[in-house]
């Protein structure tokens, strides 16, 4: 436990691009951009269509001197990436300093941006080009085969810009310009004419049209004095209709182009749990497109808290694929039920439906859910659940060879829960004998899993076989049993003490089997289910933890798992921002491939439940946030039936907390009818305003120093308007009192200064 419980200093390192193993992933509205260590745009990739909508992107910098041109060298880059964005910062030519920012278009539009800075730090004039590549069809400059981009396009040139009509059913259109307008655009078919003017520096002259697979070149020369900055925005853009195509280049032209979409606020007073958040939004929001059913139903939680309306397409799109007995097929078999699955659907759908309150929606969904719920009882008879001994079921999916087969305690505990979420939709619609059935068998399954599935210790166990025989080997298995539902409390308490034990320790918490196991011990066999590093279980672990009491180790566990996904996934192997799928422990590698939609949601789960204390019950929803947790404040909007505001304060063994958008007034904390973001004129600060009686303002430093701010914010108190000015007081949480401060005049915007220590929060109030 010792190795669990030590200290996490947050230390953010620099990122340079010698240090990428892997492209950088971006993430945004159902699309990623990929960008190579190099500063060049792979591809970018929309899910939605599952193709390749722009193929390589390039920019080319050369220095013409005495008639002569040279190639820049390309720099070691210095490289700040953020879900949506990212930036490339380096040096060419000694003196010429160079900036590029890679982000998405703003609003709904599928495209991205590359602006390019160039800034002559020398004390002599320099004279560059640049010469930018694009290959709008994916056709061409690629590695390796990855899906598919375009058949080919019908290209037109004009002064800023190259239009560009699909040769496709249904139509779709393109656009690459600059701004300012290149001195030519060269367009080409041949990859070898397009290299041989990459190599040489010189683009021949302008082409007006092509047709096919194309390539365009653009050509800038810039003369920079000394200290002179010039940029180059370069745009790509994708669009059913060119015409749109063609308007949003314009509004880039006239500098008004569509903000990018904001942020769902959210602060804590570890950065790195803040990056690490904001990673598992843009990975969690893909899952709706994911090609494996039980992760895009594992992902359910996180994308419920964080953007319903996605996580009721992705309801949806897997419904769409239902059996007429309302099971689904199995992720590795479609043609064989899948209980885990069906289990997974109908808990969540009923879970949504029970938190939305809005019975239309469940009367029209309760048909569907009620035929797999009695597919579940069917599967169940006898109190226990077998699944198909043919089919690897659980996590264990990839384990290839030696899965668990029998009756297998996370496959029993997920059929249970599902059942009895369903009753308690059964019961808000007056279906009593319904509500009745389910409840009445979840209950029973959950009792026979204490009785046939739980060892002498009180540790669930692996699996029974088809023999009878319990398999008692300790696996991360009994913690990821137990999260599948709230029913086994003091199984949880059991299997949370047993995985902090040293023989599981990975240094981002358990692994899937203990070291001391030296009979099946395997760091990675079958991607790590024998000894390596699961994220998703140790999440899953995360979550126990919380539940069992234990929110300060709970909360260790996640900012461990914060700095493998912010600073320690580069070092291990993969890209920035990913959640790994597994991990090699002693190689120090992580695998996967990319970012697992489950661990990010697993990661928003236990924000909100675990260190919100986020808890829904016939009686209503409420917050109970731990005293214990290692985190000293957090805050943030998600989604709980309606949208909320949260944010919890921590003093040792006291919490303040402050919530809006609950009709249920909060046990020990301050309910609010709304709320909305303060703003702050320093970075690594999160204000939070919220009013409705009355109005509060929580500040939280999420930096590692003391920091003066300046925070503003809009009045909304009852009759404030009436007044000239008004008090405003600090509360202390120790006495659990407000003191007056100060007074602010009452204008439309208001602030104040605030002066916070690192990880300090404070609250003020102002009244009329």
């Amino acid at each position: 436990m010792g190795a669990t419980m030590e200290s996490l200093p947050a230390r953010a390192q620099p990122l340079r691009s010698s240090m990428l193993k892997r492209p950088a992933v971006l993430r945004s509205g159902g699309c990623r951009l990929l960008l190579d260590p190099d500063g060049s745009v792979r591809w970018m990739e929309s899910l939605r269509e599952g193709r390749l909508i722009f193929g390589r992107e390039q920019v080319w910098l050369y220095k013409i001197q005495a008639g002569v041109t040279v190639q820049s060298q390309r720099p070691d880059w210095n490289i700040r990436a953020l879900p949506r964005s990212a930036g490339f910062s380096g040096k060419v030519f000694e003196s010429v300093d160079v900036t590029q920012s890679f982000e998405f278009l703003g609003g709904t539009r599928e495209g991205h941006t590359r602006s390019l800075k160039l800034t002559n730090l020398g004390s002599s004039p320099v004279k560059l080009r640049a010469i930018g590549v694009s290959d709008p069809t994916a056709a061409h400059f690629r590695d390796e085969t990855f899906g598919w981009g375009a058949l080919g396009v019908n290209a037109f040139g004009r002064v800023s810009h190259v239009a560009m009509d699909e040769v496709s059913d249904p139509p779709s259109a393109r656009v690459f310009g600059t701004i300012p307008q290149p001195l030519r655009f060269y367009m080409t078919t041949d990859r070898g004419r397009a290299s041989d003017a990459v190599q040489s520096g010189e683009v021949p002259e302008a082409t007006a049209g092509m047709s096919g697979q194309t390539i365009i070149l653009s050509l800038h020369e810039l003369e920079l004095a000394p200290q002179e900055t010039k940029s180059i925005l370069f745009a790509s853009i994708y669009h059913p209709k060119l015409e749109d195509a063609l308007a949003e280049f314009a509004s880039l032209q006239k500098e008004t182009k569509g903000q990018p979409q904001p942020g769902r606020a959210f602060g804590c007073s570890n950065p790195q749990v803040v990056r690490t958040f904001e990673w598992a939004l843009a990975s969690v929001a893909e899952a709706e497109f994911d090609g494996d059913a039980l992760d895009r139903l594992d992902s359910m939680p996180g994308l419920l808290y964080t953007d319903p309306a996605a996580s009721m397409r992705l309801v949806a799109r897997v419904k769409a694929s239902a059996r007429k007995d309302g099971s689904l097929g199995h992720s590795l078999d479609p043609g064989n039920a899948g209980l885990l699955e069906t289990a997974l659907l109908l808990n969540s759908t009923a879970h949504y439906l029970l938190l939305s309150g809005d019975k239309k929606p469940a009367r029209t969904q309760y048909p569907f859910l009620r035929k797999s719920a009695n597919f579940l009882l069917e599967e169940s008879a006898g109190a226990a659940v077998h699944p198909d001994p043919k089919l690897p079921q659980g996590w264990r999916r990839l384990l290839g060879k030696g899965y668990p087969t029998g009756e297998i305690p996370e496959v029993s505990v997920a059929v249970a829960t599902a059942l009895a979420t369903a009753s308690q939709l059964a019961r808000v619609l007056g279906k009593g004998a319904d509500a009745s059935r389910f409840r009445e068998r979840g209950d029973m399954i959950i009792d026979g899993v204490r009785k046939r599935l739980t060892d002498e210790r009180g540790l669930v166990a692996l699996a029974v076989d088809s023999t009878g025989k319990l398999h008692g080997e300790d696996t991360i298995d009994t913690a990821v049993a137990c999260y599948r539902g709230p029913g086994l409390v003091a199984e949880s308490q059991a299997a949370a003490h047993r995985l902090l034990e040293k023989d599981f320790e990975s240094g981002y918490g358990p692994r899937t089997v203990p070291t001391s196991n030296r009979i099946f011990f395997n760091g990675t066999y079958g991607q790590g289910q024998l000894g390596g590093y699961w994220t998703r279980a140790a999440l899953a672990h995360a979550i126990l933890c919380y539940r069992s009491g234990l929110a300060g180790t709970g909360s260790l566990i996640l900012e461990k798992i914060a700095r493998l996904v912010a600073e320690d996934s580069v070092r291990l192997g993969g890209g920035p921002g990913e959640f790994p799928l597994w991990m090699d422990v002693e190689g120090r590698a992580s695998h996967g491939g990319g970012s697992d939609p489950v661990s990010a949601s697993r990661f928003i789960e236990a924000l909100v439940e675990g260190e919100l204390g986020f808890s829904f019950a016939p009686g209503g929803l409420s917050f109970s946030p731990a005293t214990t947790s290692t985190l000293k404040w957090l805050g943030g909007e998600f989604w709980i039936g309606t949208p909320a505001t949260v944010f919890v304060g921590r003093l040792p063994a006291k919490v303040a907390l402050f919530v809006s958008g609950l009709q249920t007034p909060q046990r020990n904390g301050s309910t609010f009818s709304k709320a909305e973001q303060a703003t702050c004129s320093q970075k690594g600060l999160t204000a939070f305003s919220f009013f409705g009686p009355g109005q509060v303002i929580c500040v939280g430093n999420g930096t590692g120093g003391r920091v003066q701010s300046a925070v503003s914010f809009s009045p909304r108190g009852e009759d404030m308007s009436k007044r000239l000015s008004v008090p405003l007081e600090e509360y202390d949480p120790a006495k659990e009192t407000w003191g007056k401060v100060g007074s602010l005049r009452v204008q439309a915007s208001m602030s104040f200064d605030a002066t916070l220590g690192p990880s300090e929060w404070k609250a003020f109030r102002v009244s009329a």
